[in-house]
């Protein structure tokens, strides 16, 4: 059967949104082959998969991996479409783009890659790479390459800012952008407090004041970069001006924006730019295309952008792979001078069984994961077969979980949980985090003598998935149901300072269980213990989600499944098309003059 429109959204391969995109354009650019609407219609549900552009190469085979009705249909001769595509006014052909030309007001963009756009997303990706380019170009020759210290325990030394208005005596002169990458434990906010301590003592040596921001995607990575900061700022001994410099509390990416469901854009933004002169954003493989897009665009020119993140984990949920792309083109200048990899963790040691097991999944090697698991009770693979797997695992959680209900208070309940978690690669489905929770829930009522049909009990763990700013919640945020002092029923969060804020039920956002996590909800968060639900072999099954969810463990691992389907899991590896990284490489490649001039005056 061959691909339309109509077929495809009949069959299931196509969302109404997208099916409906794809007829604007045929009706916009009547001229055009029908491939046209298609490729606009599928480009996006790409997007709506976590890609920014549709591969015309590959879409055939990804088409079979999407949910749909019978077989996939077949897709257009890759070769034909581009053709097709190439002859249509709705598509901009990139070949004929240099690094610093608008894109034209057309609906598509089909680059020399083969990628089909939204016009949208690769304008994002264009102006993007624009801006980190510069930002890693000095104006005069490079300081000494920091590219030297990859590996290293402790990243290189940064540049002092100069803040918006260019007043420092390197912000001109240096790169403006830093990027650190490593696993966990392996030293990344340890060696960013320095640095910021270091920028901070000659801020006040100067008899200047350095306006820092810390901030991550999600509140509860904003809360453990806050905790990292506070923990280790003692230590260091400043004195009282330069540690007062130094911000103990951070931002949700949301929140540093002023981005707000009531509010049309962001309230920083390249016209009204932050007010810092350092800007650090955790766990940035899960910031997405348009996030970092918005983010880059209110970081003043002459700002110092620090960047920190895992490459191995699981890229964001939304479209996009930011900081592989990141990575990718940092193999090379100019790129290559601002970036520092950190290989030695200090939260797994060298030899241990979690750490061994993690470094085998991120390096691919099933046979030394599997060895790994073998090696003791930190980590281990249990069960084969599924209907004995979900008996354990629910005997297992309810015991852990039980010391929640029993916390003599909501702070303690909030610390107990962080005790343990149990993770799943899928939402739906028996072994999913929806059937999970609500199975753990219902034993753990019965344990409590809570009514099967109660909402609102003490000790339920929930999280937030929507952002409330005005709440200071954000998706992602994990509360505990606990009474206050008149036994009224409250939902009780933990504040990155400290201080526990209680909401009543009738007040909360949209919400869910949070006794069972899927890989992507948790990551950010960490726990003492995780038990890693694999479930049915399926797409979603990665090396990345594997990584990402065992890297959630500080100390142990109980992986639920079988041997072969760990191994499937290790050998796929997560897709994701985007031409980022191309973007860099252009852009780099292009005079510095043409990259200038697409920038604001304040460079």
């Amino acid at each position: 059967m061959n691909a339309n429109l109509h077929t495809l959204l009949r069959a299931g391969w196509l969302r109404r949104a997208d099916a409906a995109l794809g007829e604007w354009v045929a009706r916009a650019f009547p001229e055009s082959a029908p491939e046209v609407g298609l490729a606009a219609a599928l480009a996006g549900r790409a997007i709506g998969e976590g890609h920014s552009a549709l591969q015309l190469d590959a879409a055939q085979a990804w088409l079979g991996t999407l949910e749909g009705q019978g077989d996939a249909p077949m897709l257009p001769d890759p070769a034909a479409w581009r053709a097709a595509l190439r002859a249509s006014g709705a598509v901009h052909d990139d070949r004929a783009l240099n690094a610093s030309d608008a894109v034209e007001p057309k609906p598509l963009v089909l680059d020399a890659q083969g990628r089909v756009y939204l016009t949208r997303y690769f304008d994002y990706e264009r102006r993007l790479a624009q801006q980190l380019i510069a930002r890693a170009l000095p104006l005069q020759p490079l300081l000494p390459d920091h590219s030297a210290h990859a590996g290293s325990q402790a990243p290189p030394p940064i540049p002092a800012s100069g803040g918006r208005n260019g007043q420092g005596s390197h912000s001109r002169f240096s790169p403006r952008i830093t990027l650190i990458t490593g696993g966990p434990g392996t030293g990344k906010t340890h060696g960013v407090v320095r640095m910021l301590a270091s920028l901070a003592t000659e801020a006040h040596a100067n008899a200047r004041t350095l306006r820092i921001a810390l901030a991550a995607p999600t509140g509860k990575a904003a809360a453990r970069l806050a905790i990292s900061v506070r923990a280790q700022l003692p230590l260091l001994a400043l004195p009282g001006p330069v540690t007062a410099m130094i911000p103990q509390q951070a931002h949700t990416l949301h929140r540093l924006l002023g981005l707000s469901p009531v509010r049309t854009g962001a309230k920083f933004d390249r016209s009204a730019p932050l007010p810092y002169d350092v800007v650090v954003v955790d766990e940035v493989s899960m910031v997405d295309l348009p996030m970092m897009h918005k983010l880059v665009d209110a970081v003043a020119p002459a700002v110092h952008l620090i960047l920190l993140g895992d490459p191995d984990q699981l890229a964001a949920v939304e479209a996009g792979d930011v900081l592989g792309a990141l990575v990718e083109a940092a193999r090379t200048p100019p790129l290559a001078a601002c970036h520092t990899h950190l290989v030695h963790s200090r939260r797994f040691a060298e030899h241990g069984a979690l750490g061994q097991l993690a470094n085998a999944i991120a390096q691919g090697d099933a046979e030394a994961a599997l060895a790994a698991l073998g090696a003791g009770e930190q980590v281990c693979l249990l069960a084969s077969e599924a209907q004995v797997a979900l008996p354990l695992l629910l005997d297992r959680a309810v015991d852990e979980y039980r010391a929640v209900l029993d916390a003599a208070d909501a702070p303690q309940a909030l610390l107990v949980a962080e005790r343990y978690r149990v993770l799943t690669a899928r939402r739906f489905g028996p072994a999913g985090c929806v059937a999970l929770n609500r199975a753990i829930e219902q034993q753990l009522k019965r344990h409590a003598g809570v009514r099967a049909d109660a909402a609102w009990w003490q000790g339920r763990l929930l999280m937030v998935t929507a952002n409330r700013p005005d709440l200071a919640l954000f998706n992602g945020d994990v509360g505990v149901i606990w009474p206050d002092a008149h036994k009224e029923m409250k939902v009780c969060f933990g504040g990155a300072d400290g201080a526990l804020r209680a909401l009543s039920p009738a007040a909360l956002p949209p919400h869910e269980g949070a006794f069972a996590l899927t890989v992507h909800k948790a990551q950010g968060s960490e726990f003492d213990r995780v038990a890693l639900v694999l479930g049915a072999d399926s797409p979603v099954l990665t090396r990345e989600l594997l990584y990402t969810g065992i890297t959630r463990a500080r100390n142990s691992v109980h992986i639920y499944g079988d041997a072969a389907l760990l191994q499937a899991g290790i050998a796929r590896r997560t897709q994701r098309w985007n031409g980022l990284a191309d973007r860099l490489r252009e852009v780099a490649a292009a005079p510095t003059s043409l990259i200038a001039e697409s920038l604001p005056d304040s460079q």
